[in-house]
């Protein structure tokens, strides 16, 4: 699973949906049917370090050149990328505050 062997989160029992942890972190999904809408959905994802997270996913050489890390308006920088279904993941962290 992509976000398991990706991204390091771990499943966990929560009954209905699938629910992924990683540190104080808890991702809940839930089956959509849809396929066009599931690849137009995004999740956007507020870190403390999005360097380290960056670098973290960089070295597996998932993340596309455009999607780099970057400054972002209104004090932010972080990166995008795609998970195996088509899921577009922002991670962010706030710069100024």
């Amino acid at each position: 699973m992509f976000y398991e062997n990706v991204l390091g989160f771990t499943g966990i029992d929560q009954g209905s949906g699938a629910v992924l942890k990683k540190g104080a972190v808890e991702l809940h999904f839930f089956l959509c049917s849809n396929q066009q809408q599931c690849e137009n959905t995004s999740c956007y994802i507020r870190v403390a370090d999005v360097q380290c997270i960056y670098t973290d996913i960089a070295a597996k050489g998932i993340i596309y050149p455009e999607n780099k890390l970057q400054d972002l308006p209104g004090g932010k920088k972080g990166f995008t990328l795609k998970d195996n279904n088509g899921i577009l993941l922002r991670f962010v962290q706030e710069t100024t505050g």
